[in-house]
């Protein structure tokens, strides 16, 4: 009986030591804990105090420059100015019409032989490609919205009204460097005038009055008036005619209103 009793204490006193240990653990643990974030808080508080202290000195010493913070500026709402690609939104340009001249040949005859010679006609062509009213002008960079596709862009050439058919003429003498049919722009032709500056014809007719290589004059149609420019095709029929400088797109109209009738 009295072991029975002893084994009965003995278990007990284990229980409880084992319990007094656990305790006495959780104790240590939560008081590490404890300090843990007592002392993180402690330097995070410091850190903050200085900053601050810092942001105050930097304030202090910078002075005053009157400019409104980016925040203090009024808000604006302009709206967006675009260029509208319709007729009625730019002016009419009429070229100079074609003309006929009669020219004596004075200067290279005796006076005797004067009387006898005939007057010679020249057929000058119009400073422009073609006859026609500007339908599209030059964009200069800006976009312009296309009638054909919808799509915003910049207009690189001069569009002149015209008929199928119409001739197409150089603005200037030059070389014929480049025949192509583009599946945009239609039958092609680029003249280099031997000064800087070229020329291409865009829209032709098949059925074209030169080849590459070919040195072109004013006097002498190059080709005709076409449809075959599928990505202007929504505009009346024209000729989309550009100038370049070199590899830079220019105003055509701008082009030819700098240069003297000879």
């Amino acid at each position: 009986m009295k072991n029975m009793y002893s084994k009965e204490t003995s278990k007990r006193s284990q229980k409880l030591s084992f319990f007094l240990v656990m305790l006495l653990c959780t104790a240590m643990i939560g008081a590490s804990c404890w300090f843990a974030y007592t002392q993180t808080a402690r330097d995070i508080t410091l850190e903050i105090d200085s900053i601050t202290d810092m942001n105050s000195r930097i304030a202090a010493a910078v002075p005053e420059t009157g400019v409104p913070r980016e925040t203090d500026l009024p808000v604006t709402t302009a709206p967006r100015q675009t260029t509208a690609a319709t007729k009625a939104t730019y002016p009419v340009i009429k070229p100079t019409e074609t003309r006929t001249e009669t020219v004596t040949e004075a200067a290279t005859q005796p006076v005797a032989e004067q009387a006898a010679a005939p007057a010679k006609a020249v057929v000058i062509p119009s400073r422009m490609p073609c006859n026609g009213e500007i339908i599209q002008p030059f964009s200069n960079g800006e976009l312009v919205k296309s009638a054909t596709t919808g799509v915003w862009q910049t207009h690189n050439g001069t569009d002149i009204a015209a008929s199928p058919g119409d001739p197409v003429y150089p603005i200037e003498p030059g070389i014929v460097t480049d025949i192509e049919e583009n599946a945009l722009w239609g039958i092609c032709i680029t003249v280099d005038h031997q000064n800087g500056y070229f020329s291409k014809y865009c829209g032709l007719a098949p059925g074209l009055a030169v080849t590459e290589g070919d040195k072109v004059d004013p006097n002498d149609p190059i080709g005709s008036v076409g449809t075959t420019a599928e990505i202007e095709s929504a505009l009346p029929s024209h000729l989309h005619f550009e100038v370049r400088q070199g590899d830079t797109l220019i105003d055509p109209v701008g082009y030819l209103g700098s240069r003297t009738d000879e």
